[in-house]
């Protein structure tokens, strides 16, 4: 990697201080910020980062209907004796998952309640007696809801719960890790314990393994769980105890549009640029 700690510390801590008070919408974890009951705030905010991949307008309006679907309480609706049922979500898609498919993934996380009692609780059973590996243990937690799904319609299944133990980034899986492990501070939600925030590995997205590379964060390609890891170690040499607290300002420069491949003119306004091969390709 191009940078050294003390290089790249000053940038990032810049933008950290830039960011904070940011306006959370358009960012989906907007939506477990509605509650105030911590079980509902997790149950949100495991729907929210699952259903967290397409635009950020058509995020944002599958998530509005489907937890208008659940209202008052989402995690009532989902535990209830009667439970919501496929008719309260009937013709509510996203992208290429059906409606069939959200109720599926809702029935399979109402499985996980019902045993469980919360979704922690799940991720720790699933942890057993090992030491804490977040790779591994992600890989057991979504194994859980894999095992309640059904034989049938498989790849909506695995892109809902995906493999990190294949190489999947887990991107909406490490982001829902983020918002309840970190916090809470006005972004992340700090609901859990069972995972310590130093091992908490950046929620891959296209924004971030495109500023990964351009910020020298990595020097792979693919963006997979390799990736995410080798962009996490470098946050770690800033952060040790929190490396993932970059993440959210990192990526809101993408997902704002301040910061794309095509973009230019903008570079001297922003805190990484010093970081940026971008900046020095382009001349600004």
């Amino acid at each position: 990697m191009r940078a050294s700690p003390r290089s790249i510390a000053g940038p990032l801590l810049r933008l950290l201080a830039e960011g904070r008070g940011a306006e959370l919408s358009p960012d989906p974890v907007a939506f477990p910020h509605r509650y105030t009951d911590p079980r509902d705030a997790e149950v949100a905010a495991f729907l929210a980062a699952s259903f967290a991949f397409g635009g950020v307008l058509q995020i944002r309006n599958f998530l509005s209907r489907l937890f208008d679907a659940l209202s008052p309480s989402p995690h009532a609706a989902l535990t209830a004796v009667r439970p919501a049922c496929r008719r309260s979500v009937a013709g509510l898609s996203h992208r290429f998952i059906s409606s069939e498919g959200v109720y599926r993934f809702l029935r399979c996380v109402r499985a996980a309640y019902v045993e469980h009692g919360s979704l922690e609780r799940l991720y720790i059973a699933g942890r057993g007696g090992d030491a804490p590996d977040l790779r591994r243990d992600l890989a057991r937690f979504l194994g859980g809801f894999r095992d309640r799904w059904g034989r049938d319609r498989v790849r909506e299944r695995d892109f809902l719960f995906p493999h990190p133990e294949r190489g999947s980034a887990c991107k909406r899986h490490n982001l829902f890790l983020r918002w309840v492990v970190r916090g809470p501070d006005g972004v992340d939600l700090g609901l859990w314990s069972a995972v310590a925030p130093r091992d908490l590995v950046v929620p891959l997205d296209t924004h971030m393994a495109r500023l990964g590379g351009a910020l020298g964060f990595t020097r792979r390609k693919t963006p997979d769980w390799r990736m995410a890891e080798e962009i996490t170690a470098s946050l770690r040499l800033v952060c040790p105890e929190d490396p993932v607290k970059f993440d959210y300002p990192l990526t809101r420069l993408g997902i704002l549009g301040v910061c794309t491949r095509s973009r230019r003119g903008v570079c001297g306004r922003c805190p990484v640029a010093p970081l940026c091969s971008r900046r020095s390709r382009s001349g600004e």
